[in-house]
């Protein structure tokens, strides 16, 4: 039976690491939950969101977007953000054959004179603000779904020499990878980005707009990222932690295989041997280059 708490159909994930990464992940049965704000990718998880967005550019964004829905209503508003839909819903039942042209123009007048609240500066400032505390508290664990990507040994298992660490998802573990979600890879802007991605946000209700800052734009990448085949599982720091990153404990039943890399160095064989005898389960396999230009992973001999 499929876990309620399971979020995918994977059975396993993968952690590329260098040599001695590995050692120390394998020794502490932990794994570092990391903030983005160390991230490598400058784009990954945006470090602020609306950025040089203002109250007045989204003001004129979100009228210009006002305007669009009274000349072109959808059918349905009942998913739109009560205070939009109140507003819609209105002039929907003053004006049902259509808006005349003359209230379209003023509505036009307000574009270059936003009305703006007194208190909108300091709601955005505070937005903003939120947003990079919780961004320093977040943690993130990034994983993935293939022990075969060739960049991915050359990038983070320290060119080829290193360990891939592979984990079984175990419902009666709670394994934390049974929520991992896959990251999106796109180069679509996000909506935190422009005053107009701003004012579709404020036409979702408010949990969804919430939903979206605080989840999706932490699961999406650009498409020069693809080749990693990323999954993610999000949380927070726990109470008293320091710095940018959490070491958690993993269990060690969840350790399906170690994979050495195809240029691992023999001498350290092994210390990893010794350290993998901590985990009943895993087994121990080498990688190497395949004649197919593939890496192919098999037993160790």
């Amino acid at each position: 039976m499929r876990s309620p708490h399971r979020m995918h159909e994977r059975s396993t994930f993968y952690k590329y690491m260098t040599l001695n990464t590995a050692k120390i992940v394998l020794d502490s049965c932990s794994l570092r939950w990391s903030s983005p704000v160390i991230f490598n990718d400058p784009f990954d998880v945006p470090r602020e969101v609306m950025l040089g967005v203002d109250e007045i550019n989204i003001g004129k964004a979100l009228v210009r977007k006002v305007i669009e829905e009274l000349i072109n209503p959808r059918e349905d508003i009942q998913n739109l953000n009560p205070r939009i839909r109140t507003l819609l819903d209105v002039y929907q039942k003053l004006f049902p054959l259509g808006i005349p042209a003359e209230l379209i123009n003023k509505f036009q007048e307000l574009v270059d004179a936003p009305p703006v609240g007194l208190g909108a500066p300091a709601a955005i400032q505070e937005m903003k603000d939120v947003w990079k505390g919780m961004l320093n508290e977040r943690r993130i664990l990034c994983l993935s779904e293939s022990p075969i990507i060739t960049p991915m040994w050359n990038h983070y298992a320290d060119g080829y020499k290193g360990i891939v660490i592979e984990f079984d998802c175990l419902d009666v573990l709670g394994s934390a990878w049974l929520i991992a979600k896959p990251i999106k890879y796109t180069n679509k802007i996000p909506l935190t980005y422009t005053p107009e991605g701003m004012a579709e946000l404020l036409f979702k209700p408010d949990n969804k707009a919430l939903e979206y800052i605080n989840t999706e734009i932490t699961f999406i990448k650009t498409e020069d990222w693809a080749y990693e085949k990323e999954w993610r599982i999000s949380t927070y720091a726990r109470p008293m932690s320091m710095g940018h990153y959490s070491d958690l404990k993993f269990h060690p039943y969840e350790v399906k295989s170690v994979i050495l890399g195809p240029l691992f160095e023999p001498a350290e064989l092994d210390e990893v041997m010794s350290l993998i005898k901590r985990y009943p389960r895993a087994q121990l396999l080498k990688s190497s280059f395949g004649g197919d230009r593939k890496i192919s992973i098999e037993p160790l001999a």
